[in-house]
């Protein structure tokens, strides 16, 4: 059964948050490089004044600056899991026998890395 996504200023039980399915965003740019580690390249949101300096000192103004953000092995792992499919719940469990932690300390780490996903717009719970 699928669910529809959270309501946005809502805020989810923690039995409602764990059931929830992260998804990729189809717009992320992201590759994995050879030691397994993630790597997410993404644009820089510019306020007016710094669109009109960056069009003005550039070279190319079309391009938008970007940044990138390399995930450590527990991250990168973690994305991986980000299937679509997989509930919040079972990412947390899957991480806690991978990494040989308590399934407290999973679920500590996993939420908050799912939650700073979500804000960098990477992923969308559903």
């Amino acid at each position: 059964m699928k669910s529809s996504p959270p309501e946005k200023n809502r805020t989810l039980s923690r039995t409602e948050a764990l059931a929830c399915i992260p998804k990729q965003n189809d717009t992320t740019t992201w590759k994995e490089l050879e030691d397994g580690t993630i790597i997410f390249t993404y644009a820089i949101p510019l306020s007016r004044f710094f669109q009109a300096l960056h069009r003005k000192f550039t070279k190319n103004s079309i391009e938008t600056p970007t940044k990138r953000l390399e995930l450590d092995a527990m991250g990168s792992y973690v994305w991986r899991l980000i299937d679509g499919e997989r509930s919040v719940g079972t990412i947390i469990t899957t991480f806690a026998k991978q990494y040989k932690v308590s399934n407290m300390e999973a679920e500590t780490a996993v939420t908050s890395f799912i939650k700073t996903l979500g804000q960098r717009g990477f992923i969308g719970l559903y």
